[in-house]
Protein backbone atom coordinates (compact mmCIF):
# COMPACT_ATOMS: atom_id res chain seq x y z
CA UNK A 1 0.00 0.00 0.00
CA UNK A 2 2.84 2.37 0.86
CA UNK A 3 4.58 1.65 -2.47
CA UNK A 4 1.37 2.36 -4.36
CA UNK A 5 1.02 5.72 -2.58
CA UNK A 6 4.61 6.64 -3.45
CA UNK A 7 4.05 5.71 -7.11
CA UNK A 8 0.90 7.84 -7.19
CA UNK A 9 2.80 10.80 -5.69
CA UNK A 10 5.59 10.52 -8.26
CA UNK A 11 3.05 10.22 -11.07
CA UNK A 12 1.19 13.29 -9.83
CA UNK A 13 4.45 15.23 -9.54
CA UNK A 14 5.40 14.28 -13.12
CA UNK A 15 2.00 15.37 -14.42
CA UNK A 16 2.25 18.71 -12.59
CA UNK A 17 5.74 19.31 -13.97
CA UNK A 18 4.58 18.55 -17.51
CA UNK A 19 1.60 20.88 -17.19
CA UNK A 20 3.64 23.76 -15.80
CA UNK A 21 6.20 23.55 -18.60
CA UNK A 22 3.43 23.36 -21.20
CA UNK A 23 1.77 26.51 -19.83
CA UNK A 24 4.43 28.76 -21.38
CA UNK A 25 3.31 29.14 -24.97
CA UNK A 26 6.04 29.24 -27.57
CA UNK A 27 6.18 32.71 -29.08
CA UNK A 28 6.09 33.24 -32.83
CA UNK A 29 8.85 35.21 -34.53
CA UNK A 30 6.41 38.10 -34.93
CA UNK A 31 5.65 38.06 -31.19
CA UNK A 32 9.37 37.92 -30.35
CA UNK A 33 9.97 40.91 -32.64
CA UNK A 34 7.14 42.80 -30.92
CA UNK A 35 8.58 42.13 -27.46
CA UNK A 36 12.04 43.15 -28.65
CA UNK A 37 10.71 46.44 -30.04
CA UNK A 38 8.63 46.94 -26.91
CA UNK A 39 11.75 46.50 -24.76
CA UNK A 40 13.62 49.07 -26.87
CA UNK A 41 10.73 51.53 -26.48
CA UNK A 42 10.62 50.81 -22.75
CA UNK A 43 14.33 51.52 -22.37
CA UNK A 44 14.08 54.74 -24.37
CA UNK A 45 11.09 56.03 -22.41
CA UNK A 46 12.72 55.24 -19.07
CA UNK A 47 15.61 57.45 -20.25
CA UNK A 48 13.27 60.21 -21.55
CA UNK A 49 14.50 59.50 -25.10
CA UNK A 50 11.61 60.35 -27.46
CA UNK A 51 13.57 59.73 -30.66
CA UNK A 52 14.69 56.31 -29.39
CA UNK A 53 11.11 55.37 -28.53
CA UNK A 54 9.90 56.47 -31.96
CA UNK A 55 12.68 54.46 -33.65
CA UNK A 56 11.69 51.36 -31.64
CA UNK A 57 8.16 51.68 -33.01
CA UNK A 58 9.46 50.29 -36.33
CA UNK A 59 9.88 46.86 -34.68
CA UNK A 60 6.32 46.88 -33.34
CA UNK A 61 4.54 46.41 -36.65
CA UNK A 62 1.28 48.23 -37.19
CA UNK A 63 0.77 48.46 -33.43
CA UNK A 64 3.69 50.90 -33.25
CA UNK A 65 2.10 53.50 -35.54
CA UNK A 66 0.82 55.72 -32.73
CA UNK A 67 4.16 55.62 -30.94
CA UNK A 68 6.06 56.49 -34.12
CA UNK A 69 3.89 59.61 -34.62
CA UNK A 70 4.30 60.90 -31.06
CA UNK A 71 5.45 64.49 -30.80
CA UNK A 72 6.11 64.48 -27.06
CA UNK A 73 7.12 62.09 -24.29
CA UNK A 74 3.59 62.36 -22.89
CA UNK A 75 2.10 61.18 -26.19
CA UNK A 76 4.71 58.43 -26.50
CA UNK A 77 3.94 57.18 -23.00
CA UNK A 78 0.21 57.12 -23.76
CA UNK A 79 0.92 55.04 -26.88
CA UNK A 80 3.28 52.81 -24.87
CA UNK A 81 0.58 52.13 -22.30
CA UNK A 82 -1.62 50.67 -25.05
CA UNK A 83 1.27 48.49 -26.21
CA UNK A 84 1.78 47.24 -22.66
CA UNK A 85 -1.52 45.34 -22.73
CA UNK A 86 -0.28 43.19 -25.62
CA UNK A 87 3.19 42.84 -24.10
CA UNK A 88 1.69 41.57 -20.83
CA UNK A 89 -0.28 38.91 -22.73
CA UNK A 90 2.75 37.76 -24.70
CA UNK A 91 5.13 37.78 -21.74
CA UNK A 92 2.81 35.89 -19.39
CA UNK A 93 4.50 32.65 -18.39
CA UNK A 94 7.61 33.37 -20.46
CA UNK A 95 10.94 33.10 -18.66
CA UNK A 96 12.94 36.30 -18.42
CA UNK A 97 10.00 38.72 -18.55
CA UNK A 98 8.74 40.64 -15.54
CA UNK A 99 5.49 42.55 -15.17
CA UNK A 100 5.94 45.74 -13.18
CA UNK A 101 3.43 48.10 -11.61
CA UNK A 102 3.86 51.72 -10.56
CA UNK A 103 1.51 52.41 -7.63
CA UNK A 104 1.92 56.18 -7.94
CA UNK A 105 0.89 56.35 -11.60
CA UNK A 106 -1.26 53.19 -11.50
CA UNK A 107 0.33 51.81 -14.66
CA UNK A 108 2.05 48.58 -15.52
CA UNK A 109 4.62 47.43 -18.08
CA UNK A 110 6.84 44.51 -19.02
CA UNK A 111 10.62 44.46 -18.85
CA UNK A 112 13.42 41.90 -18.95
CA UNK A 113 15.46 43.26 -16.05
CA UNK A 114 14.75 42.99 -12.35
CA UNK A 115 16.08 46.53 -11.86
CA UNK A 116 13.08 48.85 -11.99
CA UNK A 117 13.08 51.20 -14.99
CA UNK A 118 9.76 53.04 -15.05
CA UNK A 119 8.94 54.10 -18.64
CA UNK A 120 6.01 56.28 -17.57
CA UNK A 121 7.95 58.49 -15.16
CA UNK A 122 11.30 58.51 -16.91
CA UNK A 123 14.37 59.90 -15.19
CA UNK A 124 12.32 61.70 -12.52
CA UNK A 125 11.02 58.46 -10.95
CA UNK A 126 12.83 55.71 -12.83
CA UNK A 127 12.92 53.48 -9.73
CA UNK A 128 9.21 53.70 -8.93
CA UNK A 129 7.58 50.32 -9.44
CA UNK A 130 7.52 46.76 -8.26
CA UNK A 131 7.48 43.33 -9.87
CA UNK A 132 4.01 41.81 -10.06
CA UNK A 133 5.07 38.47 -11.49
Amino acid sequence: MKKLRIIKLFTLAAICAALSSASAVTLSDKDKQFLSGYEKAHTALAADDLSGAKAAANDLGSEGAELSKSSSLKEARTAFEKLSAKAKQLAAGQPGYYIYYCPMLKKDWVQTSTTTANPYAGKDMVGCGQIQK
